[in-house]
């Protein structure tokens, strides 16, 4: 016997009238963004250098191609072009994948897949992007950004070029807090200089400016100074005890110049801070354009293969044959032009 009561209506399906209506239904298309688009998406990242590699670094040609019309299924972004980046472009075969590179200097084209498109910028990434005029990392480390920060500009013979933001916090902090968010944003740091990180009297100490720089200098760290002392964040331009500096590589010259002034420094290594801004960009993309598989590669740079040295054909000549008639140099061996 069971012991649950069955209702007379029991057998009868329940089924919703517009079901099988809604059933049949195609699903919408899925619309794919052009490279075009992406492009001018990734374009916006970046300001536009004389000295930089040209945007548009690899392009199909193809007398009926169009970026306005070629659709982007997948985009891979890397620091270089390394075998996984290869590996990357061919997995995706339909439509050919659109790559951004940091350094492109040693792209293979002949492994690059038909109708695929190479971006890259170098100047305007390190510039943005790495520790420099980098907005998106000071809002990540809580400093203030826009007309609130303290703009370093001109390096190498470029005016324009913008190689470092000075800012203070939104709140107070401790050399600690800010520890624990560069190690968050880069996961490790090379060196600390000017503070011992596992003594907890040096942590304590309080941080009003964050100098993300991408150039380590002597004349960067007065800089610095003078922009500190300007907005007067410090009082004392040798006085910079509440100044991180935070860069890439380590400088003995900069460090000295750091160490006279009392600044504590953060060296995160170079590779990080481009790191940084491979995963700021893939993020983005992600975020922009979600129907669009974005891939990430990070690998050390190939070595390149040395040059094979040309050979010297005079050597093979000897001194004396320059003053042979033409025929006796041909009877030696020695090659000729016609």
């Amino acid at each position: 016997m069971s012991l649950y009561a069955e209702s007379p209506q029991s057998t009868a399906p329940m089924v919703t009238p517009n079901l099988p209506a809604l059933i049949s239904q195609p699903a919408p298309p899925i619309i794919l963004p052009t490279v075009l688009q992406t492009s001018q998406y990734l374009a916006s990242f970046f300001p536009k250098r004389a000295r930089d590699v040209p945007w548009l670094y690899h392009e199909p040609r193809n007398a009926r191609y169009s970026p306005a019309a070629a659709p982007v299924a997948r985009i891979v972004c890397s620091i270089t072009p390394t075998a996984g980046v290869y590996t990357a472009m061919h997995t995706a075969r339909t439509p050919p994948p659109l790559v951004f590179l940091h350094r492109p200097f040693t792209l293979d084209r002949k492994r690059v897949p038909r109708g695929a498109n190479i971006l890259s910028s170098h100047v305007g990434f390190d510039e943005v992007l790495t520790t420099g005029w980098n907005e998106a990392l000071a809002r990540r480390l809580d400093l203030y950004t826009g007309d609130d920060a303290v703009c370093i500009q001109g390096y190498k013979g470029d005016p324009d070029r913008r190689i470092g933001l000075v800012a203070t916090f939104h709140t107070p902090v401790n050399l600690a807090s800010v520890s624990d968010r560069i190690k968050r944003e880069f996961g490790q740091w090379d060196a600390v200089y000017g503070a011992n990180v596992e003594s907890e009297t040096d942590m304590a100490q309080p941080v009003t400016v964050v100098a993300i720089m991408n150039a380590f200098h002597p004349d960067e760290v007065q800089r610095v100074a003078e922009a500190a002392l300007s907005k007067g964040w410090i009082s004392d331009i040798n006085d910079g005890n509440s100044i991180v500096y935070l860069t890439g590589q380590a400088r003995e010259p900069g460090l000295l110049a750091a160490q006279e002034k009392k600044m504590k420094v953060f060296c995160v290594g170079h590779r990080s801070c481009e790191e940084w801004g491979i995963r700021h960009i893939a993020s983005e993309l992600r975020q922009e354009f979600p129907m669009v598989d974005v891939c990430e590669v990070y690998e050390d740079e190939e070595p390149r293969e040395p040059r094979k040295p040309k050979p010297d054909l005079k050597r093979n000549v000897p001194s004396s044959s320059a003053n042979l008639p033409e025929q006796k140099r041909r009877h030696e061996g020695e090659a000729t032009t016609v």
